[in-house]
């Protein structure tokens, strides 16, 4: 996987950044790559990076912007401190700058750090932000985080067992506290997701999911 993943960036940056070298390419991933490597990562690592381009490359032909998606997939949770509650912040700060040193255009720069800040769930498309990003492109690259929320039981039940190893140091009674607090968030949302593609792929099997969490 982490070959394949490597390929996918220097494939990308290749493709859209001609003015980098190989070397300035192979620095970058060797920049990128420990953050999703670190020890506290149970669940935002690389197969969450590799399980969203799955879904991405399911919608990439009807994205507006299929690039700015790309990139803010890569950098939405390169800083993860489950002890901060800024890490999309961090993460879109950092994607700033990486994208500044790439010497790409600022409107690119911009619509990547927008769409990492959108990833603060639960979070909707803006309609602010339709200047840089399209609702539909918003929508998508959203939906694409979520979509383990959507998948079977049974792995579903293994996704919220990463997220309580990410937050071990919380007693139990907290954690559950906090975390069924954010999944009631979701599911007092008219619709989980926000596109019509993923609405009717995994809408219903989430709030079956989020439920059975809610009834432990």
């Amino acid at each position: 996987m982490e070959e394949r993943l490597a390929l996918r960036w220097q494939t990308l940056l290749t493709q859209h950044f001609t003015q980098l070298s190989l070397a300035e390419i192979q620095q970058s991933w060797s920049r990128l790559l420990p953050h999703y490597r670190e020890s506290h990562r149970h669940y935002h690592d690389l197969q969450h990076i590799d399980a969203c381009f799955t879904w991405f490359d399911q919608v990439e032909a009807t994205l507006d912007n299929p690039l700015a998606v790309a990139l803010a997939i890569w950098f939405h949770d390169i800083i993860y401190d489950v002890r901060r509650s800024d890490n999309e912040e961090k993460s879109a700060q950092y994607a700033v700058t990486a994208l500044t040193n790439f010497v790409v255009s600022t409107t690119l720069v911009q619509q990547v750090y927008e769409l990492v800040l959108l990833t603060r769930h639960p979070c909707k498309p803006s309609h602010e932000l339709t200047y840089l990003v399209s609702q539909h492109d918003q929508a998508l690259f959203l939906d694409i985080d979520l979509t383990m929320l959507g998948q079977a039981d049974a792995i579903y039940a293994g996704y919220e067992k990463s997220v309580r190893a990410e937050y071990q140091h919380v007693p139990l009674w907290l954690y559950k506290f906090g975390r069924k607090r954010l999944l009631k968030q979701f599911l007092g949302q008219p619709k989980i997701y926000y596109s019509d593609y993923f609405t009717e792929k995994f809408e219903n099997q989430a709030r079956v999911n989020i439920q059975s969490v809610l009834k432990l």
